[in-house]
């Protein structure tokens, strides 16, 4: 299970990055277009903890290797 044989667990990784995608998308725009401080720093931790988990389900939904829900992180 979560290897790179397991092609639902990889489809379900995709549709995530997906997600993830769209919250970035918000973060960016709450970072950029806000005029209070706190909005600008939440929008800027949405925006980069949503890109890193993105790239991430992408990259093991693409390749299968580095999937963040094993034990082994290498």
């Amino acid at each position: 299970m979560w290897d790179e044989e397991d092609y639902t667990a990889r489809w379900i990784q995709g549709i995530c990055a997906i997600f993830l995608a769209a919250f970035a998308i918000g973060g960016a725009y709450m970072l950029f277009n806000s005029t209070f401080l706190m909005l600008k720093f939440g929008g800027g931790a949405v925006f980069v903890g949503s890109v890193r988990l993105c790239w991430r389900c992408l990259h093991y939904a693409a390749t299968g290797k580095g999937n963040i829900n094993r034990d082994d992180f290498v």
